[in-house]
Protein backbone atom coordinates (compact mmCIF):
# COMPACT_ATOMS: atom_id res chain seq x y z
CA UNK A 1 0.00 0.00 0.00
CA UNK A 2 1.14 3.83 -0.55
CA UNK A 3 -0.31 6.73 -0.20
CA UNK A 4 -1.16 8.83 -3.14
CA UNK A 5 -2.16 12.24 -3.98
CA UNK A 6 -2.12 14.36 -7.11
CA UNK A 7 -1.36 17.83 -6.43
CA UNK A 8 0.79 20.95 -8.23
CA UNK A 9 4.42 21.64 -7.68
CA UNK A 10 6.17 25.33 -6.87
CA UNK A 11 9.17 26.90 -7.69
CA UNK A 12 11.70 26.62 -5.35
CA UNK A 13 12.07 30.50 -5.46
CA UNK A 14 8.40 30.56 -4.27
CA UNK A 15 8.76 28.04 -1.39
CA UNK A 16 11.99 29.94 -0.36
CA UNK A 17 9.40 33.15 -0.06
CA UNK A 18 6.69 31.52 1.73
CA UNK A 19 9.65 29.48 4.40
CA UNK A 20 10.76 33.09 5.46
CA UNK A 21 7.30 33.61 5.74
CA UNK A 22 7.01 30.64 8.37
CA UNK A 23 9.92 31.56 10.06
CA UNK A 24 8.20 35.32 10.41
CA UNK A 25 4.68 33.67 11.52
CA UNK A 26 6.60 31.16 14.06
CA UNK A 27 7.76 33.70 16.55
CA UNK A 28 4.30 34.33 17.23
CA UNK A 29 4.65 31.56 19.38
CA UNK A 30 2.15 29.03 18.67
CA UNK A 31 1.70 25.32 18.50
CA UNK A 32 1.94 25.52 15.03
CA UNK A 33 3.76 22.35 12.57
CA UNK A 34 4.94 24.09 9.97
CA UNK A 35 5.02 22.19 6.58
CA UNK A 36 8.66 22.09 5.60
CA UNK A 37 9.35 24.10 2.46
CA UNK A 38 10.33 21.65 0.22
CA UNK A 39 6.53 19.84 0.89
CA UNK A 40 4.18 23.05 0.03
CA UNK A 41 2.70 22.07 -2.94
CA UNK A 42 -1.25 22.43 -4.31
CA UNK A 43 -3.47 19.25 -3.62
CA UNK A 44 -5.80 18.63 -6.22
CA UNK A 45 -7.01 15.12 -5.00
CA UNK A 46 -5.54 13.30 -1.81
CA UNK A 47 -6.11 9.20 -2.31
CA UNK A 48 -5.43 7.77 0.83
CA UNK A 49 -3.42 4.75 1.12
CA UNK A 50 -3.94 2.32 -2.05
CA UNK A 51 -2.63 -0.28 -3.72
CA UNK A 52 0.90 0.30 -5.74
CA UNK A 53 -1.44 -1.20 -8.36
CA UNK A 54 -3.37 1.67 -8.95
CA UNK A 55 -0.16 4.18 -9.42
CA UNK A 56 -0.47 3.84 -13.34
CA UNK A 57 -4.15 3.99 -13.71
CA UNK A 58 -4.36 6.93 -11.51
CA UNK A 59 -1.83 8.45 -13.56
CA UNK A 60 -3.05 7.67 -16.84
CA UNK A 61 -6.87 8.95 -16.05
CA UNK A 62 -5.14 12.59 -14.83
CA UNK A 63 -3.40 12.18 -18.37
CA UNK A 64 -6.75 11.73 -20.43
CA UNK A 65 -8.54 14.41 -18.46
CA UNK A 66 -5.69 16.95 -19.27
CA UNK A 67 -5.89 15.49 -23.00
CA UNK A 68 -9.59 16.38 -23.14
CA UNK A 69 -9.77 19.23 -21.57
CA UNK A 70 -6.39 20.99 -22.76
CA UNK A 71 -6.05 23.20 -19.63
CA UNK A 72 -2.66 24.54 -21.31
CA UNK A 73 -0.37 26.70 -18.75
CA UNK A 74 -2.17 27.38 -15.77
CA UNK A 75 -0.22 30.94 -14.34
CA UNK A 76 -0.71 31.33 -10.30
CA UNK A 77 0.65 33.58 -7.71
CA UNK A 78 0.64 33.54 -3.91
CA UNK A 79 -1.44 36.30 -2.31
CA UNK A 80 -3.24 36.79 1.24
CA UNK A 81 -2.92 34.42 4.13
CA UNK A 82 -5.54 32.72 6.72
CA UNK A 83 -6.50 29.99 8.38
CA UNK A 84 -9.11 27.11 8.48
CA UNK A 85 -11.42 27.19 9.81
CA UNK A 86 -11.54 31.23 10.61
CA UNK A 87 -11.41 32.27 13.82
CA UNK A 88 -10.43 31.81 17.12
CA UNK A 89 -9.95 28.38 16.79
CA UNK A 90 -7.96 27.64 13.45
CA UNK A 91 -6.63 24.10 12.55
CA UNK A 92 -4.58 24.97 9.24
CA UNK A 93 -2.52 28.17 8.15
CA UNK A 94 -2.34 28.63 4.78
CA UNK A 95 -1.41 31.19 1.60
CA UNK A 96 -4.22 32.10 -0.76
CA UNK A 97 -3.86 31.87 -4.75
CA UNK A 98 -4.72 34.10 -7.34
CA UNK A 99 -4.49 33.99 -11.18
CA UNK A 100 -6.16 31.14 -13.24
CA UNK A 101 -8.62 30.07 -10.77
CA UNK A 102 -11.50 29.21 -13.09
CA UNK A 103 -9.19 26.94 -15.51
CA UNK A 104 -7.79 25.05 -12.45
CA UNK A 105 -11.16 24.75 -10.90
CA UNK A 106 -12.52 23.39 -13.92
CA UNK A 107 -9.97 20.90 -14.15
CA UNK A 108 -9.67 20.01 -10.62
CA UNK A 109 -13.45 19.01 -11.13
CA UNK A 110 -12.97 16.79 -14.08
CA UNK A 111 -9.93 15.30 -12.48
CA UNK A 112 -12.48 14.56 -9.12
CA UNK A 113 -15.09 13.23 -11.93
CA UNK A 114 -12.67 10.98 -13.68
CA UNK A 115 -11.11 9.62 -10.33
CA UNK A 116 -14.77 9.00 -8.80
CA UNK A 117 -15.14 6.38 -11.69
CA UNK A 118 -12.16 4.76 -10.26
CA UNK A 119 -13.98 4.14 -7.08
CA UNK A 120 -11.91 7.35 -5.52
CA UNK A 121 -15.23 9.09 -3.91
CA UNK A 122 -15.41 12.91 -4.85
CA UNK A 123 -14.62 15.68 -2.02
CA UNK A 124 -17.26 16.45 -0.74
CA UNK A 125 -16.04 20.16 0.27
CA UNK A 126 -15.32 23.00 -2.48
CA UNK A 127 -12.40 23.40 -3.79
CA UNK A 128 -10.42 26.32 -2.51
CA UNK A 129 -7.28 26.40 -3.84
CA UNK A 130 -4.50 27.23 -0.89
CA UNK A 131 -0.69 26.34 -0.13
CA UNK A 132 -0.94 24.55 3.97
CA UNK A 133 1.44 25.96 5.89
CA UNK A 134 0.99 24.42 8.74
CA UNK A 135 -0.87 23.02 11.06
CA UNK A 136 -2.55 24.73 14.50
CA UNK A 137 -1.49 21.47 17.38
CA UNK A 138 -3.08 23.14 20.28
CA UNK A 139 -4.50 26.54 21.19
CA UNK A 140 -1.02 28.28 22.93
CA UNK A 141 -0.65 31.67 21.77
CA UNK A 142 -3.12 31.25 18.63
CA UNK A 143 -4.18 35.03 19.47
CA UNK A 144 -0.59 35.84 18.52
CA UNK A 145 -0.63 33.98 15.54
CA UNK A 146 -3.63 35.46 14.34
CA UNK A 147 -2.91 38.81 15.22
CA UNK A 148 0.35 38.02 12.95
CA UNK A 149 -1.46 36.73 10.01
CA UNK A 150 -3.38 39.80 10.15
CA UNK A 151 -0.45 41.83 8.61
CA UNK A 152 -0.53 39.46 5.47
CA UNK A 153 -4.00 38.99 4.82
CA UNK A 154 -3.73 40.93 1.73
CA UNK A 155 -0.23 40.79 1.07
CA UNK A 156 1.68 38.92 -2.11
CA UNK A 157 4.09 37.09 -2.07
CA UNK A 158 4.05 35.70 -5.74
CA UNK A 159 2.42 37.56 -8.52
CA UNK A 160 0.26 35.25 -11.36
CA UNK A 161 3.22 35.46 -13.95
CA UNK A 162 5.27 33.48 -11.05
CA UNK A 163 4.13 30.58 -11.42
CA UNK A 164 3.42 28.53 -14.52
CA UNK A 165 1.77 25.11 -13.64
CA UNK A 166 2.96 23.16 -16.68
CA UNK A 167 2.21 19.54 -14.90
CA UNK A 168 0.35 17.68 -12.34
CA UNK A 169 2.20 15.50 -10.28
CA UNK A 170 1.52 11.94 -8.73
CA UNK A 171 3.05 11.74 -5.36
CA UNK A 172 3.86 9.61 -2.75
CA UNK A 173 3.63 10.48 0.93
CA UNK A 174 5.39 8.59 3.36
CA UNK A 175 4.50 9.65 6.98
CA UNK A 176 7.50 10.36 9.08
CA UNK A 177 8.30 11.23 12.67
CA UNK A 178 9.78 14.59 11.42
CA UNK A 179 7.02 14.78 9.33
CA UNK A 180 5.94 13.68 5.59
CA UNK A 181 7.79 13.31 2.64
CA UNK A 182 7.16 13.82 -0.64
CA UNK A 183 7.80 11.61 -3.74
CA UNK A 184 7.24 12.37 -7.38
CA UNK A 185 5.92 9.42 -9.16
CA UNK A 186 4.64 10.74 -12.24
CA UNK A 187 4.24 13.71 -13.85
CA UNK A 188 1.69 14.65 -16.37
CA UNK A 189 1.80 17.49 -18.46
CA UNK A 190 -0.72 20.23 -19.32
CA UNK A 191 0.87 21.22 -22.45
Amino acid sequence: MVRLFLAISLPDEVKARLSALQKELARSGADVRWVRPEGIHLTLKFFGEVSEVMINPLAETAKRVVEATKPGVIHLGVKGMGTFPAGARPRVVWAGLVGDLQRLARLQHQLEKAFAQLGFAPEKRPFVPHLTLGRVKSGRRVDHLLRSLKRYEDEEFASPQEIEVKDLVLYQSTLKPSGAVYTPLRRVSLV
